[in-house]
């Protein structure tokens, strides 16, 4: 192990508001997000865009209410999930001066709300997220607007893509190696780990497990990520998530030296029912804070903090 792994790592334990998307807006305002989460423990947070009230020009009213928030609660800014777009309407692809528009103004959004990394989904062509060819110039052109606003891009490697999908390992550490940059990268959402279906979840067609990604596989691309989904899907009453590799992963990463963001991020069988589903929406209500709170106790377990 070299000098620099010797050191270890000291990550930061957060949340995702994703978690809460079935609740936020009818029975969960922004300000009780905020209070729960500091409620977990959690020391920051993740954003998306469609949270952020009058964007993508939110009121100076509204950011001294977010800033509010987060003194009152001590979280601090972690990623603010947005989508470079290729194709805004239906129709012609955007040209690659219109969509680093668009990802300019993310940009400034991200600075003026303290976000240092963004989950930027690039438009994809299939299940596992293959990115539209032509991606690489844009992205390019857009990696000067990053470094002025202080900004990195990260592409969420989410299952069914795996750390060693060919898109990921032959495109975009090729063009991070070959442009030297550090404002383009990955998230790594830990459900790219998952080997089986969770509780409640086993008859939903959604992915498959007889190719995921080893735990070991993430120490390549730990230099080119800051932040990370903590992803799970059902939190037993051990406070422990029994389909994903948690205590492994994290170790390889504190033992290597990394110190980037933690985030939960729930997606369990409570959301889905919740969103489509009137009947179990009440259960809901209370399930997932419980199931957010659950995971983070197990993150404290596993850090120590």
């Amino acid at each position: 192990m070299s000098e620099k792994a010797a050191t270890k790592g000291h990550p930061s334990r957060g949340i995702s508001l994703y978690s809460y998307q079935s609740l936020l807006g009818k029975t969960m305002t922004l300000d009780d997000a905020f209070e729960e989460m500091y409620d977990t423990g959690a020391t920051c947070f993740e954003f998306l865009t469609s949270y952020i009230e009058g964007y993508p020009n939110p009121s100076p009213k509204w950011v001294d209410h977010y800033w509010m928030l987060c003194e009152k609660y001590h979280l601090q800014p972690a990623e603010l999930g947005h989508w470079c777009e290729s194709h805004l309407h239906r129709g012609p692809k955007m040209s690659d001066e219109e969509i680093v528009e668009e990802l300019k103004q993310d940009f400034r959004v991200a600075n003026l709300l303290g976000f240092k990394t963004l989950r930027t989904k690039i438009t994809c062509t299939n299940e596992i997220c293959d990115p539209e060819p032509g991606w690489q110039s844009y992205i390019e052109k857009a990696l000067p607007y990053a470094e002025k606003y202080d900004v990195r891009m990260q592409n969420e490697v989410h299952l069914p893509t795996t750390l060693h999908t060919p898109h990921i390992r032959e495109e975009y550490l090729d063009f991070i190696r070959r442009t030297g940059t550090d404002r383009f990268g990955f998230n790594i959402d830990f459900g790219t780990f998952q080997t089986r279906a969770a509780k409640g979840m086993e008859d939903m067609p959604m992915f498959h497990f007889d190719d995921v990604s080893k735990p070991e596989e993430i120490v390549e691309f730990l230099p080119y990520c800051w932040t990370c989904h903590t992803k799970f899907t059902n939190m037993d009453e051990n406070f422990e998530e029994t389909t994903i590799p948690y205590r492994e992963v994290i170790k390889l990463m504190i033992d290597h030296g990394w110190s980037g963001y933690l985030l939960s991020e729930y997606e369990g069988a409570l959301r889905f029912k919740a969103e489509n589903s009137v009947e179990d929406f009440a259960n809901a209500m209370e399930g997932i804070p419980d199931q957010v709170r659950r995971h983070q106790i197990m993150m404290k377990n596993i850090l120590g903090y």
